[in-house]
């Protein structure tokens, strides 16, 4: 039994240079006006943790908005020790959002949303501290939501429940690496 834990407990362990945080931004979320922001904690020469969260408050017209906040916090174990190369990850989903487009606006009811997945991704360097990572992830999300006429004051029209599994997660981002 002990010999099946050893190679777990050797990942696990600090690392032998220090620590790293990156700081990260994805741009197709940018891309659609969605704030964003992801520290990446590097804990062992193997796993880091990573929490990205997103904003976007907007009305873009009176009969279109898109307001979120949500976080997809991510526990990652790279394929080679260090900060850049391959990597895996299990990830989280939690959103709340109130979306207004065409005939009606849906908004959460009750919880937000709520789900989870598996990723992969690639990082690499491309200047002294300065990284790119890409990553790609499925899995699946449960959301409970409203759905009102799009109208000022507009009365609910129903609830709906739903499953979705599939593509969750797709990231393009730029980064910047601190020693820590």
């Amino acid at each position: 039994m002990n010999s099946l834990l050893l190679p777990l407990l050797i990942t696990l362990t600090p690392h032998s240079e220090p620590p790293a945080l990156a700081l990260k931004t994805n741009l197709p979320a940018w891309g659609i006006t969605v704030m964003n922001v992801e520290p990446e904690y590097f804990f062992s020469r193997r796993f880091s943790a990573a929490l990205p969260l997103y904003w976007c408050p907007w009305f873009i017209t009176e009969k279109t908005a898109l307001r979120v906040f949500a976080s997809q916090p991510e526990l990652r174990m790279r394929v080679k020790p260090g900060f850049f190369g391959h990597y895996f990850g299990l990830h989280a989903s939690v959103a709340w959002f109130n979306l207004c487009y065409g005939d009606y606006r849906y908004q959460d009811v009750r919880r937000p949303l709520l789900g989870g997945g598996v990723s992969y991704g690639f990082s690499l360097k491309f200047a002294t501290h300065w990284m790119a990572d890409f990553s790609i992830g499925a899995g699946v999300a449960s959301l409970s939501y409203d759905r009102f006429y799009n109208v000022p004051n507009g009365a609910r029209a129903d609830t709906r429940r739903t499953l979705y599994w599939g593509i969750d997660k797709i990231s393009i981002s730029i980064g910047y690496l601190f020693d820590l």
